[in-house]
């Protein structure tokens, strides 16, 4: 199963309805690539949909391909509630 990222900032993050996600906020990822190289495979995912855009992007451009833009909170729910069936 794939790790959850979540790009939001620490203050976003603690209002985050999806449990068991690793938060590394936006402004973080590039000094935290090694680390996320060991999560793949990732979604990405954020309080609206942005960061995650602009993350997903980012990681891929610097040789994390197993990356996928999750969206907004919701959205990501939704794709964690369907694949568990």
């Amino acid at each position: 199963m794939a790790a959850i990222l979540d790009v939001s900032t620490k203050g976003r993050f603690l209002k985050s309805p999806i449990k068991g996600t690793t938060n590394i906020p936006y402004d973080e990822v590039e000094h935290n690539l090694e680390k996320i190289k060991t999560m793949q495979p990732l979604i990405v995912c954020c309080s609206t949909g942005e960061l995650s855009k602009w993350a997903c992007g980012f990681l891929k451009k610097n040789g994390i391909e197993e990356t996928h833009n999750g969206g907004n909170w919701e959205t990501t729910s939704f794709i964690i509630k369907n694949s568990q069936k």
